[in-house]
């Protein structure tokens, strides 16, 4: 029998080929960095060269994703996966890597940076059109590395903290630091998170409501990302749906998101009042509720409305009252999009 190595470069290039992932935007899962659970996926923090990400870390066995093949285990979903284990396989395959993913090419830095007198500096973020087919690699920190390679303007970032309290938004989606010659890995354009079906009972039912204010938050703390997902597994598109319009050349357009089993689409829910016609409700096994329908829709909407209220009463005191007031209000003068994913196989 031959051995692969032995076979014409020709040959085990073809064979290479569709081994890496396709050109859909992805679908990366991270979980909640913990330093005290250092055996623990949580207890692997997220690197990026010398970076030290000190709030990603991998995800948890018990938050995968449900499984879409009936008796089949849950497992993590990424895309990361796809090909991930292709950097440290072999020689040939971390070559067909550096291969595939050097297509996509840094724009000259100069282009983009200014000189002042004094030789003073002021950064200048690369152009979005020019970055945003441009791949970032980065690995989980531990004794056996495993490298990962995303594209952080395109893909969807799926974030599962425990708990909304202490999230620190603002670092989940900084930008670059002053001076630096290249955006870090964190630069997110596209954050998700599970829906939670008791926001919307807190958002009715509570007067204080912890978990919708630390949403609100996270959205104001956003805003230099382009927009923060809500993820409700329990909406299906139906199978005699209209073929869905998928939108993946403008990072603001942005609308599927493919994993490695499913993807996530938007849910038109922005207009009227009623339940998008193109998507049903599949009760989770676990929901032991009287719920007949997802209230995902309902939160998403009222959850918008709130926002724009927060960010226009903003705006009014910025303009109209002493400074005292400028800082918060200026805190609230811009904030992320917000949008609802549901779920299609693939």
């Amino acid at each position: 029998m031959t051995n692969f190595s032995d076979l014409p470069w020709e040959i085990r290039d073809e064979i290479w080929k569709p081994v890496p992932r396709d050109d859909h935007p992805g679908v990366h899962i991270f979980g909640h960095y913990d330093e005290k659970k250092k055996n623990t996926p949580e207890g692997r923090s997220m690197m990026h060269g010398n970076l030290f990400s000190g709030i990603l870390s991998e995800p948890p066995p018990h938050r995968y994703f449900k499984s879409l093949r009936e008796g089949c285990d849950d497992e993590n979903i990424s895309t990361y996966l796809i090909d991930g284990a292709m950097w440290t396989t072999c020689k040939e395959s971390r070559l067909v890597m550096e291969k595939h993913f050097s297509q996509y090419k840094w724009p000259t830095y100069a282009d983009f940076f200014r000189r002042f007198y004094r030789d003073t500096r002021e950064f200048i973020g690369y152009p979005y059109d020019e970055v945003f087919q441009v791949p970032s690699t980065g690995y989980f920190q531990g004794n056996s590395p495993a490298y990962l390679t995303v594209f952080p303007r395109r893909d969807l970032f799926v974030f599962q903290p425990d708990t909304l309290e202490g999230v620190d938004w603002y670092f989940v989606g900084s930008g670059p630091t002053r001076g630096g010659m290249r955006p870090p890995f964190r630069r997110l354009q596209h954050i998700a998170i599970e829906y939670n079906p008791k926001w919307w009972d807190e958002m009715t039912d509570l007067p204080d409501r912890p978990n919708v204010n630390n949403l609100i938050n996270g959205v104001f703390e956003l805003r230099d990302c382009c927009k923060l997902w809500f993820i409700d597994t329990s909406l299906k598109r139906k199978m005699d749906a209209p073929a869905f319009e998928e939108n993946s050349s403008d990072y603001e357009k942005l609308n599927a998101f493919y994993a490695r089993d499913r993807k996530f689409l938007e849910v038109d829910c922005i207009d009227g009042s009623d339940f998008p016609e193109d998507w049903e409700y599949a009760k989770p096994v676990t929901d032991t509720s009287n719920r007949e329908r997802s209230f995902s829709v309902d939160f998403f909407r009222q959850l918008q409305e709130e926002i724009w209220y927060q960010y226009r009463s903003a705006v009014f005191r910025a303009k109209h009252f002493n400074a005292g007031n400028v800082l918060h209000a200026r805190s609230r003068s811009a904030h992320c999009k917000i949008g609802l994913l549901g779920c299609d196989e693939l």
